[in-house]
């Protein structure tokens, strides 16, 4: 009991330092997508989404401008609150407290290369030149995140148990910035181990190509891809704004309006567009759909839910019950087909004979 509690001790004497490195990280880092200059980026990016179409003689107010970015309904509105309270967890104790269940893309990458050149043989270094390399790897680890994306948010849809902490994120009534840390922490998990395995397998069959180990294009450690993505795109998906980038770039790049028909109530909606910033594996695997020009109507969250949305079960106890439930009905299922007898085989007179 005494190494229990030394341990919580250790915990929480490394806590104060924890919060002043994520915050710091999180919000000034250069390589973090959530850093002051990222998010300006998006802000200017989400203006410059509401303002198209305007007449150059027509200004739009500041004050009407604001309330445009961030309309009182939304911002007053009990899912906003609750995205408050997913996003001081996230920042705050996410990551001190699951960072233990999540696989190295190092590990994965080095395992890859030695698998690979114990299978093939050793490749002398490539003559391409670095930036040539360095192109490619930067193309092939964006892919290969957003492939690790689509997959991620596939199953976490297509397989029960893992819905019911997927649902944590769906319950989200109105959507903004913040909706992107409305995750549950297995669900994190999950995420995090498929994306790891994806960047480390493709790291370690690039280094095998290569004949070198090749890094991407990077801003202070982030895919320049991944960064340009999640500031242009990703960060205003969850927002109200309403645009679908055009019959052409629409089916190329997901927007704001893609991503709210992903998290409509309406079942010609359900299981669609799954992917993080492009539109291609949606297409690829028959899940996308193309949202209309003009805004719709939506409803959005799970109307259905038999508990409270934003309050604490739906956090903690509802998510664990859900999946137990969705498993011992699973196990249930397989059992069951599994006594069942089997047909005999019938025997024809010609095959006797």
């Amino acid at each position: 009991m005494h190494q229990v509690y030394a341990t919580i001790a250790n915990w929480l004497s490394a806590l104060p330092a924890y919060w002043v490195n994520q915050i710091g990280g999180t919000f000034l880092k250069p390589g973090s997508t959530l850093s002051v200059a990222a998010l300006a980026c998006s802000l200017a990016v989400a203006i410059a989404m509401i303002t198209q179409g305007r007449s150059r003689k027509r200004s739009i107010r500041p004050r009407v401008l604001v309330r445009a970015l961030f309309p009182r309904r939304l911002v007053r509105a009990a899912s906003a609150r609750a995205d408050i309270g997913y996003f001081l967890f996230s920042v705050l104790f996410s990551g001190f407290f699951i960072s233990w269940a999540i696989i190295s893309t190092n590990v994965i990458a080095v395992a890859t290369t030695r698998g690979l050149a114990a299978a093939l043989g050793t490749l002398a270094p490539t003559a391409l030149p670095p930036w040539l390399c360095a192109g490619v790897a930067t193309l092939l680890l964006f892919l290969a995140y957003e492939i690790a994306y689509w997959v991620d948010h596939y199953v976490s849809h297509k397989i029960a148990w893992l819905w019911e902490f997927h649902k944590v994120h769906h319950s989200a009534e109105s959507l903004s910035l913040l909706t992107n840390f409305r995750v549950h922490p297995v669900d994190t998990i999950v995420f995090y181990n498929l994306v790891a395995l994806a960047l480390g397998v493709t790291q370690g069959a690039l280094a095998f190509a290569f004949g070198r180990p090749t890094s991407a294009f990077t801003v202070d450690g982030t895919n320049i891809l991944v960064m340009l993505t999640s500031v242009a795109l990703a960060h205003i998906q969850h927002s109200h704004i309403w645009v679908d980038f055009g019959s052409r770039w629409g089916r190329v790049f997901l927007g704001p309006a893609h991503h709210q028909i992903h998290h409509s109530a309406a079942p010609a909606h359900f299981d669609k567009n799954f992917g993080n910033a492009l539109a291609i594996w949606d297409r690829a695997f028959g899940t996308f759909f193309m949202p209309p020009k003009a805004r719709q109507g939506l409803t959005l969250g799970l109307p259905d839910l038999p508990y409270a949305a934003h309050g604490w079960r739906a956090a903690t106890i509802e998510p664990f019950r859900g999946a137990a439930c969705a498993l011992i009905a699973s196990g249930a299922r397989i059992v069951g087909a599994a006594k069942q007898p089997k047909p005999h085989a019938e025997i024809s007179r010609a095959a006797i004979r």
